[in-house]
């Protein structure tokens, strides 16, 4: 199936951002160079997950209305996708009708 010709630009973004947070997820952890010091990990990976949680929630909550609903109902309301998960969360908390 194609992609609609009016597609959400609110689903685009949640959806490069939540690629971009899986990405960084499924990064490798770097070798621990003992000789260095201690064996703490490096928390880049984590900051920048949490940055990318950050963006998602003010880009959520950001969102109109009638954006919210749309990208909603482009994502198929899929049970377990992020993106729908996102979306219908902030549609619930407005008390919005999906």
């Amino acid at each position: 199936m194609s992609e609609p010709l009016n597609a959400s630009p609110l689903l685009a973004e949640l959806q490069r951002l939540l690629a971009a947070q899986d990405a960084i997820a499924l990064m490798p952890t770097p070798v621990l160079d003992m000789s260095v010091g201690s064996m703490v990990a490096d928390p880049m990976s984590a900051v920048a997950i949490v940055n990318m949680q950050q963006q998602i929630g003010e880009l959520v909550v950001g969102a109109t209305d009638e954006d919210l609903i749309k990208a909603y109902r482009e994502s198929d309301g899929e049970r377990g996708g992020l993106d729908a998960e996102a979306l219908l969360a902030e549609i619930e908390r407005r008390n919005l009708d999906k």
